[in-house]
């Protein structure tokens, strides 16, 4: 996956080598212990050879040529649902498929009116039922039983 932090780490690694290769190949030499002898003078041959720059930039080509090439064909010819997904995403496709917010909407509102149109019986109603009946023979006036 290219982000920025693989771009940054991969140039930088890469910079960080030719600023290090120089700086080693003049400076360590110089230093009266010889830090680095084997390095002195190695900057102007590398670099002055063709070869050392065909291979900086043939071998990574190379490379990576089958995975692109093998990423490329899998796109093209072999596409799965997520690469069209990516596609639709990036070049921003508009979407004609109803919206889940407002499919969630019209579910819920079917749903409110259904349980509106539930007939809902009470408990203790005001018609004149059997627990009217029962409640009404009660006598509240009287003492619990006791035991």
């Amino acid at each position: 996956t290219w982000t920025k932090y693989a771009v940054i780490s991969i140039v930088g690694s890469m910079v960080a080598w030719y600023i290090f290769l120089p700086v080693v190949s003049y400076i360590g030499p110089a230093i009266s212990s010889g830090v680095f002898p084997e390095y002195k003078g190695i900057v102007p041959m590398l670099w002055g050879n063709a070869n050392f720059w065909l291979f900086i930039i043939l071998v990574p080509f190379i490379c990576n040529l089958r995975d692109f090439l093998w990423k490329y064909i899998k796109r093209m010819y072999r596409p799965l649902p997520y690469h069209f997904v990516q596609e639709i995403q990036k070049y921003n496709l508009p979407d004609y498929r109803p919206r889940m917010d407002r499919f969630r909407q019209a579910v819920n509102k079917v749903r409110r009116i259904q349980r509106l149109k539930r007939n809902r019986g009470y408990a203790f109603s005001q018609n004149d039922s059997d627990q009217n009946k029962i409640i009404r023979a009660y006598d509240t006036t009287m003492e619990k039983p006791r035991g």
